[in-house]
């Protein structure tokens, strides 16, 4: 008679194996549906004319890179920046040594002048009597005090053009640099178009790792539901049968056997 306790034990680890291949499949084809959308969710690597923006990812880095001719432009916007703020440089420093500087340089042209107007005044004042004298004093004061008030415009205008040198200068450079930036945003316009293709494809493909998903639990599921229909065969094959019913005829006797007895199961001697 067949092992019942094997056979009902061997269907058992047969279900329990087909189980456990089942949700392995599953999760496998979970992890790689998963592992797909985040390949497509990735930035794309694009170029056009103005340059190119590229993706790693094996380093998640994005490396973006300008046409040669739009490099150049960049760097000479850079240069020109800089050149513009080395004019200034001693003046951004000190801005009153700048004013002074342009105070000695007007102060130049016209002190000659200045020194003519005294001569001339001290030159008057002697030939009519009056050098040296209260009336002549009161001249010399005033010729005094007007060119000092000279002067001292001379040095508001010196400090003003410093400042306007400065501000004209930095004026230029400040452009100059946003030239250099709104060429060095250029390639992000390529990165910004390679992350909405990600963004797009990673949409699509999580709509598809999910539609994978889902058949690998369907097919995990027949899997399992074969198994068993299987298994429950195997242990019909090997269950033990109930026991045949016995009939025994009225008026049958036998010498060997007191009670005659025939299986109702084999009628091969009824006509």
């Amino acid at each position: 008679m067949p092992d019942i306790t094997a056979a009902t034990l061997g269907a058992g680890f047969l279900q329990s194996r087909s189980a456990k291949s089942a949700a392995n499949t599953q999760a496998d084809a979970q992890i790689r549906a998963q592992e797909l959308a985040l390949e497509q969710s990735m930035p794309w690597s694009t170029s056009g004319l103005f340059g190119s923006a590229k993706f790693d990812q094996d380093t998640r880095e994005a490396k973006l890179g300008l046409d040669s001719d739009w490099q150049t432009e960049y760097d000479l916007a850079l240069a020109g920046a800089k050149k513009q703020r080395g004019y200034i440089a001693g003046m951004e420093a000190d801005p009153m040594a700048a004013g002074k500087k342009f105070y000695d340089m007007q102060k130049a042209l016209y002190a000659p002048e200045q020194e003519k107007d005294r001569l001339e005044l001290e030159k008057r004042l002697i030939a009519q009597g009056m050098f040296g004298s209260t009336g002549g004093g009161i001249q010399v004061e005033a010729l005094r005090k007007a060119q000092e008030m000279q002067d001292l415009e001379a040095q508001y205008a010196g400090l003003d053009k410093a400042q306007e040198m400065i501000d004209t200068y930095t004026s230029r450079a400040t452009d100059e640099l946003g030239t250099a930036e709104s060429i060095g945003l250029l390639p992000l316009k390529y990165a910004n178009l390679g992350r909405g293709l990600g963004q797009d494809m990673g949409s699509i493909a999580k709509s598809g790792a999910e539609m994978r998903s889902a058949a690998a639990a369907t097919r995990a599921m027949g899997q399992v539901g074969s198994t068993r229909a299987l298994t429950g065969a195997f242990k019909d094959l090997y269950a033990p049968k109930q026991p045949y019913a016995q009939y025994t005829p009225p008026g049958w006797h036998d010498i060997t056997n007191p009670t005659p007895t025939f299986n109702i199961n084999d009628l091969s001697g009824v006509r």
